[in-house]
């Protein structure tokens, strides 16, 4: 070691005990100047970054990830089973090898044949059946999965999810499963009920059971947004089953249906707030699926008629005169609607629902009911003319309705975690073909809470004025007077 290296040494130990610092050194060696501060300048860079130790909130992170990996692997490799083609080979090979050791042992001494047969054949015999015994379990296992309330595999089924529970090693891994197992106690109701079955107590307990736990879970612990959609998806699916499989419910489980619809409204309502009190939530698109109304089929054109009045007939005979006949007048109908050629909006409310106070709006042949003062919402109406759409919006911006004048249409934006980021809810939608299809009214309430009140009943309240019929010129019929001989 030369004496600049040992003297770099001997810096380098001052700077790190704080006796030192650069300035020092370069003034006790000044022979070697900016070199021998470069030098130290860098040695210190590198201490302090090798010196550098993961956070304890890293570290925990890393080793929570670590053991998820593990289970998973753990898990999969406990979820795998063998190919039938591993058990045709494994017994081809044992009978092969029982084969062999029968020869071999007949070479070796003379052949008898025992009471019972040989212990061979009785030992290939277990195996066998042993082999026999784990397919048949494999393939119930397999098939479980689709067994029904009452079916014979559905205990091997419970069980089977029980093992998955077990093996899920962290909170997030045990939400997924039972989120999973939550979904198929209602798909289970849903085909029972495809299939005529009438739907018991034990039916609905399980459903509760299932989903219990879950709305407790996200009431009390750390949910983020996307565990919260899928309790929200959950339970949403699970109220539109329980509604429509309520005939086939059996009379004395009709507690436990109202326990289970209670449940799942009180899981759709927490997954509601969680989903909004997140600001990172990204936005969705909502789709209008209900089918509102078809297109009214045209009628088929009449064939022309040829009127009795335009056949010719006799000429009057004698000395009578023609009675003049009376001519056609128009009957009398109530005027129709007509659309408006500006935007008219109601000064008195025409629907008083608590504070919501709807007025009707007409913009073309658009007409609605609008919500009015002192409901938060305002419109922007135009002084003159019919716009192609009309926008009403919350005082805050963060909600507002687009319409369509022409054709009914109706978008809401709202940003639920009042973000400035929209979802886009699709609440009135014409197809090409005329087919106008709206929101699920019970769905919107479930994701939105209160602030879809108005939006639902502006969707509901839409109508299109017809276009006014073109006037029809009709003849008046008028007797001339015919000459008296």
């Amino acid at each position: 070691m030369d004496r600049f290296e040992e003297q770099l040494r001997e810096c380098l130990e001052a700077l790190i005990e704080g006796r030192w610092d650069l300035d020092e050194c370069v003034r006790r060696y000044p022979e070697h100047g900016d070199a021998s501060r470069f030098r130290l300048a860098m040695s210190l860079a590198l201490t302090d970054a090798f010196a550098v130790e993961p956070a304890s909130e890293w570290a925990s992170k890393a080793r929570e990830r670590f053991l998820v990996a593990s289970g998973q692997r753990l898990e999969e490799a406990l979820d795998c089973e063998p190919q039938p083609s591993f058990f045709a080979a494994a017994r081809v090979r044992f009978l092969m090898a029982a084969q062999r050791m029968r020869r071999e042992r007949a070479v070796k001494q003379p052949r008898r044949v025992p009471a019972f047969g040989s212990p061979m054949r009785a030992f290939g015999g277990l195996a066998a059946a042993l082999a026999l015994f784990v397919g048949f379990s494999a393939y119930t296992v397999a098939s479980a999965d689709a067994a029904l309330p009452g079916e014979w595999r559905y205990p091997v089924k419970l069980q089977t999810e029980h093992v998955r529970l077990a093996l899920a090693f962290t909170d997030s891994q045990e939400r997924d499963v039972r989120l999973d197992i939550a979904e198929e106690r209602i798909h289970e109701i849903e085909r029972m009920a495809s299939k005529g079955k009438i739907i018991g107590p034990g039916v609905l307990n399980r459903l509760v059971d299932q989903t219990q736990p879950l709305v407790d879970d996200a009431t009390d612990g750390n949910w983020d947004a996307r565990d919260a959609s899928r309790l929200q998806a959950v339970s949403m699916k699970g109220t539109k089953v329980l509604n429509a499989v309520q005939a086939q419910v059996d009379p004395a489980a009709q507690d436990q249906l109202q326990v289970a619809r209670a449940i799942s409204a009180a899981g759709a309502s927490t997954a509601h707030e969680i989903i909004i009190a997140d600001p990172d939530r990204p936005p969705v698109v909502v789709t209008a699926l209900v089918v509102a109304s078809t297109p009214t089929p045209a009628p088929p054109t009449a064939e022309p008629t040829v009127d009795a009045g335009d056949s010719p007939t006799a000429e009057p005979t004698g000395a009578a005169s023609v009675t003049p006949a009376p001519s056609r007048t128009p009957s009398r109908e109530e005027t129709p609607e007509l659309p408006t050629d500006r935007v008219v909006f109601g000064a008195t409310p025409m629907v008083e629902l608590g504070d919501i106070r709807l007025h009707t709006l007409q913009a073309g042949r658009l007409k609605l009911l609008a919500p009015g003062p002192g409901t938060g919402w305002y419109p922007e109406i135009p002084s003159t003319g019919v716009p192609a759409l009309i926008r009403l919006q919350t005082q805050d911006g963060q909600s507002f309705v687009v319409i369509s004048t022409l054709t009914g249409d109706m978008y809401w934006y709202i940003s639920a975690a009042k973000n400035s980021r929209f979802d886009e809810v699709q609440l009135r939608i014409t197809s090409a073909d005329g087919t106008v299809r709206i929101g699920d009214v019970e769905a919107l309430r479930t994701r939105y809470g209160d602030a879809a009140d108005i939006p639902v009943l502006m969707m509901q309240s839409v109508t299109l004025v017809p276009e006014p019929a073109a006037p029809v010129e009709t003849e008046t019929a008028v007797a001339s007077p015919v000459a008296t001989p």
